[in-house]
């Protein structure tokens, strides 16, 4: 991934500027000019236009890529902003065949199929999709919206003909803690939403794309309707791609999990 080293001019202006050559001389029009702004500006009209709420339930279809072969997916997912992820994967006739409560420092995950269970943290993730992101992350990534957590300085604003597009070499974390990430976001200039946001870590290879091909609005809100996630590092690639639907916002929603008794314990190993 290569990052641009400069500032160019962009989002939608119109200055018309005419001037008079005598009093009975023709009118010269000047070329439109369009004002200058900067990544922070860019940044604060794309964290006004996206989506905040308190909960959010919906139901997804798709597919998931991973280890060579590509699986059919349905369910529902629900969220209780920075508290928790309830997602619950039910695609044979409406059967549950696998749970997972996701919360900012754990995991809890119940495979059906195969009876066995997970509690801890999110190194479950990481290591189903060989990626290295935290809950907060996971959240934005979900919903379309930039990382809350992450500092907003650093970043370098391009443009194309139809994009702008935003660079960060290193971006941190406001609490300084975790790995600096590389990142280029994309915005369309004329919602200001994201229609991809690419990271990677420069070290390891292993990097994330997120594209959003079309968003609804829900309850005055712009939510992601269609989803594509890739994940990939320099030998492996999976790719999940959901299709939203039935999504409301500001309903509390049950977010029960019990593992029974019989299950076994899935072990993790380094």
């Amino acid at each position: 991934m290569r990052f641009k080293n400069h500032l160019s001019v962009l989002l939608p202006g119109l200055l018309l500027l005419l001037s008079v050559s005598g009093c009975r001389g023709p009118r010269e029009v000047v070329p439109e000019v369009r004002p200058l702004t900067t990544a922070d500006i860019a940044l604060m009209e794309l964290h006004n236009n996206q989506a905040d709420f308190d909960w959010l339930s919906t139901r997804f279809s798709g597919s998931v890529e991973w280890e060579e072969r590509t699986h059919s997916i349905a369910g529902s997912m629900r969220i209780h902003k920075d508290s928790a992820i309830f997602i619950s994967l039910a695609p044979i006739l409406g059967i549950e065949v696998a749970r997972a409560l996701i919360t900012p420092d754990s995991v809890k995950l119940v495979n059906r199929l195969e009876s066995t269970y997970y509690m801890g943290d999110l190194k479950i993730l990481n290591s189903m999709f060989n990626v290295d992101v935290d809950f907060y992350q996971l959240q934005a990534l979900l919903t379309g919206n930039d990382f809350p957590h992450f500092r907003t300085d650093q970043f370098i604003l391009d443009e194309d003909p139809q994009w702008l597009r935003l660079y960060a070499d290193s971006r941190s974390r406001k609490s300084g803690k975790g790995k600096s990430i590389q990142q280029v976001i994309t915005l369309d200039p004329e919602t200001m939403l994201i229609r991809t946001n690419i990271m990677e870590d420069a070290q390891t290879g292993q990097a994330l794309r997120a594209d959003y091909k079309r968003y609804e609005t829900v309850g005055g809100k712009a939510l992601p309707v269609e989803l594509q996630l890739l994940f990939a590092d320099q030998s492996n690639r999976s790719n999940l791609e959901m299709i939203f639907n039935r999504t409301t916002i500001d309903e509390p929603q049950n977010m029960q999990f019990s593992v029974p008794s019989r299950y076994t314990p899935i072990r993790l190993t380094d």
